[in-house]
């Protein structure tokens, strides 16, 4: 018997459905092992390394893997398997994982590696009969990462906490840069302002030509940038909307037609597809790949990490096929030509449907379903003909006004690969304006309101970026790779140091903190740490040694010297001022002591500007000096204690009262403080106030009395309420209550038949 191992265990059911009883498909449930985190071992940063070879650590085992591994290899000696089989996700990490498990199940007679790029009957036969062995340049490159990533991790990050921040990291680093260097950018705009006039006529928007580019009092934003459409003369502006608006209407001077080809664009990459779903349905990074996961291991699209656009000759058959039966023969193009650039991998096939027939699988959800759609779509267009469209530039006068207006207009004549987007996209104008525009011919405003439109206003600080609009900006500067993109966001989410601010990445006071104040000390003459430039560099030697055209040692040792030359800089450096960490201690302690006390400690010193071992010096003689007084509450206990009273719709006095005090200013820090204290009682206040169910716990409770075969009514009855709208969420709310509930009531799967 055969033992197939996969990773996630919906992949496993998808396998084990084509390859039927006599095989054995299991999952490994996603890595099995790593380096270590615990013990003496998981202390350490680095690990030594012989002559010519990279580190050997001890690999421990990943939460809960352990007794999983051992259960499959229990069965696996039960049902006499002969051949194991490894059918990890065909990428760098996925070999990885399947080099570990290769050596858990070297007890077995045959260990085989095999690799595809869909879940298909076919696709997995086929690797099935090409078994072959674990790839030794993939692992090595996915070790250097790993030893890069955790050098970065443990040296740098224990660095930035002397700045109360917890981490710095290879790509998250340079990324956070990206995010905070934009809001340096909108706090240093400067608003230009401006007059514009628009009006409507024939449905086509018009705007009002004050100036050409080399007129003297062109208008010009604050970077010198030239719009013909602005002016800074706002009576220039309000005598063409007083003409306008007397007149309503146009007198055509000038009307110029031109036609033009659309191109079709490539099959999607993970980037691509990210931007799109992301500009398309609002969707961030992490929801898109969880989707695209989900269509994927259910054999619905090939792989969807890849920076591959190529795709194979059969696929684009199928499509072609799927054109003619659709819309005929003459609708298929010559087809999108792959042009591999030097940052790309290649290491798989673009994202397309497995089977380019299939317009929408059945089993799906509403949100797979749009995805899957874009996927097809996208596919089956890039093997389209170029869309057709015509376009009208206008140029119009009204009586009274010197000025001309600018007016354009678009229409499809062919729609080509844009047909496949039918059932997704709005169509679009397919004929000119009717009436006919031409020269000389008067036109009418719209009756509409606000038209003609007097716009008085300024310029705007340029936009933060998107989750998606940082992946291109990461793609187009080659940091990260598909498998790291929208990982990379969540993490900066995670650690603080970027908020979504509605659909916006906005940095944190501690990113802005994290990449301005700390990442600095990793530069040094011409080298920095954290700049895109070296970590596009190091991208690129970890897939030249996935290649197998440079030394996996040699890359880790060239970077392990450039990391410690950097760390050892910074740490010198850190000495020459005093952390945060040591002024916010300093600060609370000096608050202690009387002023003139104060200055005879510091004795004419500028704690701000003493070195951090003088400051440690000042700390220590302070700390003398106030033994057995109370430490006031740190600037964030403070700040979170307003909050929560805020929310508790609580006075300072209500608040303060709970722990017998009148006041703020009469908090005391530490763990066994009055702050503590009052923190303590206010979130659990917090708790018990009643509030609304989040949507997934509604959703969750409709989940649960469908399977126990509850109405609404018969559901709310055991919590006491009359219908869903009366839940209350929080760990003691009725939400939780009804959940645990149903799910005692809710029939429990049956027990397989052995």
């Amino acid at each position: 018997m055969d033992l197939v191992i996969v990773e996630s265990g919906a992949k496993a059911k998808t396998i084990q459905k084509y390859l039927g009883k006599n095989v054995l498909v299991r999952a490994s449930n996603g890595h099995v092992q790593d380096l270590p985190n615990s013990g003496k071992e998981g202390s350490k940063a680095v690990w030594p390394n012989k002559k010519s070879k990279l580190p050997e650590p001890s690999w421990s085992w990943t939460p809960r893997s352990e007794s999983h591994i051992k259960r499959i290899l229990s069965d696996s000696r039960r049902k006499k398997v002969e051949r194991v089989l490894i059918a990890t996700d065909p990428d760098r990490e996925g070999e990885f994982i399947a080099w570990r498990l290769a050596e858990l199940f070297s007890e077995f007679r045959e260990v085989k590696r095999i690799t595809f790029n869909e879940i298909t009957k076919d696709a997995i036969r086929k690797a099935l009969d090409s078994a072959g062995v674990v790839d030794s340049n993939m692992v090595d490159a996915a070790k250097v990462r790993r030893f890069m990533d955790r050098l970065i991790g443990y040296r740098a990050s224990r660095f930035s906490r002397s700045w109360n921040l917890s981490s710095m990291g290879r790509v998250q680093t340079p990324a956070l840069g990206f995010v905070v260097k934009k809001e340096h950018e909108i706090d240093n705009f400067v608003p230009t302002p401006y007059w514009a006039l628009q009006a409507s006529a024939q449905k086509i928007d018009f705007r009002a030509r004050f100036h050409e580019k080399d007129d003297d009092d062109a208008w010009r934003d604050s970077k010198g940038k030239f719009d013909s459409h602005r002016t800074n003369i706002p009576e220039l502006a309000t005598k063409g909307f007083d003409a306008l608006t007397k007149n309503g209407s146009f007198v055509i001077s000038k009307v110029t037609t031109k036609s033009y080809k659309r191109s079709p664009k490539a099959p999607f990459t993970t980037d691509t597809l990210l931007q799109t779903a992301g500009s398309r349905y609002s969707w961030k990074p992490s929801n898109t790949m969880r989707l695209a996961q989900g269509l994927y291991e259910a054999g619905h699209i090939t792989y969807m990490r890849t920076d591959s656009t190529r795709t194979s000759s059969s696929s684009r058959l199928v499509a072609k096929d799927k054109i003619t039966e659709i819309w005929g023969k003459d609708q298929i193009g010559k087809g999108v030509v792959y042009a591999k650039k030097a940052s790309d991998q290649d290491a798989h096939e673009a994202i397309r449907p497995t089977d380019p027939s299939v317009e929408l699988p059945g089993g799906i959800d509403s949100s797979q379903a749009k995805l899957y759609r874009l996927i097809w779509a996208r596919f089956i267009g890039s093997q389209m003909i170029n869309s057709e469209w015509s376009s009208m530039k206008i140029e119009a006068l009204t009586e009274g006004f010197p000025k001309p207006f600018d007016g354009d207009t678009k229409w499809r004549t062919s729609p080509g690969w844009e047909a496949a987007f039918e059932k997704i996209d709005k169509k679009p104008l397919n004929s000119p304006p009717n009436p006919e525009i031409k020269a000389n011919v008067v036109i009418n405003l719209d009756k509409k309101d606000s038209n003609p439109n007097l716009i008085e206003d300024e310029t705007k600080p340029p936009a933060r970026y998107t989750q998606h609009g940082l992946v291109a900006l990461m793609k187009s500067e080659g940091i990260g790779r598909p498998s790291t993109y929208a990982a990379t966001i969540k993490k900066l989410l995670d650690r603080k140091y970027c908020s979504d601010d509605r659909g916006r990445l906005k940095a944190t006071p501690n990113g802005m903190t994290l990449w301005d104040e700390v990442s600095p000390f990793y530069k040094q003459d011409n080298k920095d740490l954290f700049s895109t430039n070296f970590t596009s560099e190091m991208e690129s030697d970890l897939d030249k040694i996935e290649t197998g055209s440079r030394e996996a040692v040699d890359v880790w040792e060239t970077f392990l010297n450039y990391f410690r030359e950097l760390h050892d800089n910074a740490l010198k450096k850190k000495k020459e001022f005093p952390t945060k960490r040591q002024i916010q201690f300093y600060e609370r302690l000096a608050s202690l002591v009387s002023d003139n006390k104060l200055e005879e400690i510091l004795q004419g010193k500028d704690p701000l500007k003493c070195d951090s071992e003088t400051m440690g010096e000042l700390i220590d003689t302070l700390m003398k000096e106030t033994e057995g007084l109370a430490l006031p509450p740190t600037a964030k206990q403070l700040s979170f204690i307003k909050s929560l009273a805020e929310n508790l719709e609580m006075t300072e006095l209500q608040a303060c009262e709970l722990v017998s005090i009148s006041s703020f200013d009469e908090l005391s820090g530490g763990k066994s403080g009055s702050a503590s204290d009052l923190i303590g009682k206010l979130k659990e206040m917090s708790d018990s106030k009643p509030r609304p169910p989040s949507v997934k716990q509604v959703n969750f409770v409709k989940n649960l009395a469908n399977k126990a075969e509850l109405d609404e009514e018969a559901a709310c009855k055991l919590v006491n309420i009359s219908n869903y709208s009366d839940l209350t969420g929080g760990r003691s709310g009725t939400a939780s209550k009804l959940i645990a509930i149903l799910q005692k009531k809710a029939p429990k799967k049956a027990p397989k038949k052995k």
